[in-house]
Formats: structure tokens, C-alpha cells, sequence
């Protein structure tokens, strides 16, 4: 049966009485899907669980590669949940299943709360985790729930080593890592590891305005030093014809996606792209950027489909 109807899974009160990451600073973002264990020889272990696969994304070592962590949410979960077909950031359920809560005893649960109890506001979000894309905390890990120690090795819920009995929590969202206030998102990538998308262009990074083929080159405000010490004017970004603020554009939105190449929320990419323009051009291209072709779908499009990319609701992802 198709699933169809969403499921409020954010909220603690959906919860009721079911290896972790080194400790340290993180930006994460979150996918829900059905996950299947496998022991170091390539084995299957136990069947598929549903739960969050998290992507951590080192906040001191750029250099790092991301690491994931699956969070299940119990042994039961699948039969009357299922991720959300269209977005893979939510829950829906099954028709005809019968049930209406999860696990609280589960890693999702534990880590849930951890994020309510670290300050994430109450309601922010029910049943879409695309707002906590990006958002930063530091990881601890705890012991895991002492009624779980008799059979854990039914409930190893981990895709890579960690030691036995711990579960990797959140006990702090820092102050510059909230993406529904605008801050936070993916630390950029050190250049020699940044993914790249078969058949998508890498932004060029060595030189911060890369040229691309056909697009004149967009130049940075204020670039030559004034004859004498003034401010650097307002009106040259003001004045960007449309050639030069879609190349912009390109480069911006390039560049946030040429590090997501799986797909990302619209929020995070609009968030991302204003941080990297600003950093790189200033903060009047970046909001003209961010006016122009954040306005609607069809005017991010113009844009995206050109580097393999298209809007649809919520997500950005590549196209098939």
C-alpha cells in the first residue's frame, strides 16, 4: 500500500516508554529511510530498520570527511511508519497499520530529546526535519538505557564502530548553528575533498569569481581601491544588469550544491548561498542574489537545472 499520511514524529508526545560519533563539534543534517546493518564481512545483520541516518560534519577539521550515524527507531517501527516518499525528511503512515506512537527507549528517541533538552524550540517542527539541516551542536556520547544491556546485540544500531553501550547525543546547539534563525549550515569543504556530482561542473574555488562558459565573469564590489579613504559605494551592486547577477548566482548556488550533491533543503541552500556570497562579494550582492532568485520556484530554477539541479516543495535535488 501507498503511504499517505504525515506523521507529527518531531513532537515528545508521539513518544511513549523502545556506536555512536567521537565527541565534538558537528553540523548535521538528517534523512529518514529504512536502513539495512551489515557486520565488517559484508553480512546482512538483522533486517532493515526505519530510523534517521544523520550526517555529522566536523565544526574543527575541515578537512575531515562527514560521517554518518543511524538512529533507529525500534524493531517495530516499519510496520506502521514509512519515510515520506517525496521528501525523505518525515514520516508517514502505512494504510490499514494499526498504532499510533514510537519507541521512547530507542537511539531516535534518546536523540530527540537531547535536541529539546539542548534548547530546540518546542513546535519548531512536526513532521519535517529539513529545518534542523545544518544546524550545529557538540556530540557527547552516554550510556545507552541499562534495560538494553541484556540484549544489545539484538539492537546494535550503529554503521560503523563505536564502543559497546554508548549512544552519541546532542548536549549543546551552539548559538551561531540555528538554521530556523538563520544561521548555521554545512562548513565548506577542504577543495581536494569537495564531492562533485558526475556530469555537474565543481565550482571553481582557487579563485573566488570563477568564469563560467558563455557567463561573463562577475566582478567583486569595490575591488579597486578609491582615489581617497571613502566608503565602498552602495549603488555598483544595485546596478547589476542581469547577465552579470545570474553569474552570481551561479557561482553561489554552484558552489552550496557542488557540497550537497544528494540534493538539500531549499532553507539551507537559500541560508548557505547567502553566507558564501556575502563572504565572497559582499552583503548587497548577496541579498540581491538571495531577492532575485529565491522569490519562487521557477526563478531558482532558471538557475539550478542549468548545474543539474531542480526545486520541488521543500527540496532541491539533482535531477535523475
Amino acid at each position: 500500500m501507498t503511504p499517505n499520511a504525515e506523521v507529527n514524529f518531531l513532537d515528545l508526545g508521539m513518544y511513549t516508554a523502545g556506536g555512536g560519533l567521537p565527541e565534538g563539534d558537528y553540523a548535521l543534517t538528517f534523512n529518514v529511510l529504512m536502513f539495512q546493518a551489515t557486520k565488517q564481512n559484508g553480512q546482512t545483520a538483522g533486517p532493515p530498520r526505519l530510523g534517521v541516518m544523520i550526517t555529522a560534519h566536523s565544526l574543527t577539521d575541515p578537512a575531515a570527511e562527514p560521517r554518518d550515524q543511524f538512529y533507529s527507531m525500534g524493531s517495530n517501527a516499519d510496520k506502521v511508519f514509512a519515510p515520506n516518499p517525496d521528501t525523505g525528511k518525515g514520516l508517514v503512515r502505512i494504510p490499514g497499520a494499526t498504532g499510533g506512537t514510537l519507541n521512547n527507549s530507542t537511539n531516535w528517541a534518546m536523540l530527540l530529546k537531547s535536541l529539546h533538552d539542548s534548547g530546540m524550540p518546542s513546535g519548531l517542527a512536526s513532521n519535517d526535519l529539513s529545518v534542523l539541516d545544518g544546524i550545529h551542536v557538540h556530540m557527547t556520547n552516554v550510556p545507552e538505557p541499562q534495560e538494553r544491556a541484556g540484549f544489545k546485540s539484538q539492537t546494535a544500531e550503529v554503521t560503523e564502530e563505536r564502543k559497546a553501550g554508548t549512544i552519541a547525543i546532542v548536549t549543546e546547539i551552539k548559538e551561531d548553528g540555528k538554521p530556523w534563525e538563520g544561521t548555521g549550515g554545512i562548513p565548506e569543504a577542504a577543495p581536494a575533498k569537495a564531492p562533485v556530482k558526475a556530469g555537474i561542473k565543481a565550482p571553481a574555488k582557487v579563485a573566488p569569481a570563477a568564469a563560467k562558459p558563455g557567463v561573463k565573469p562577475p566582478v567583486k564590489p569595490a575591488v579597486k581601491a578609491p582615489a581617497k579613504p571613502v566608503p565602498a559605494p552602495a549603488a555598483e551592486p544595485e546596478a547589476l544588469d542581469e547577465e552579470t547577477l545570474a553569474a552570481y548566482a551561479t557561482d553561489g548556488l554552484a558552489t552550496v550544491l557542488g557540497q550537497n550533491p544528494n540534493g538539500v533543503a531549499k532553507s539551507s541552500l537559500r541560508v548557505n548561498t547567502l553566507k558564501y556570497l556575502t563572504e565572497t562579494y559582499g552583503e548587497e550582492v548577496a541579498n540581491s542574489v538571495v531577492e532575485t532568485y529565491f522569490a519562487d520556484v521557477a526563478s531558482l530554477n532558471s538557475i539550478i537545472n542549468g548545474i543539474g539541479f531542480n526545486a520541488a516543495g521543500i527540496m532541491v535535488k539533482p535531477v535523475a
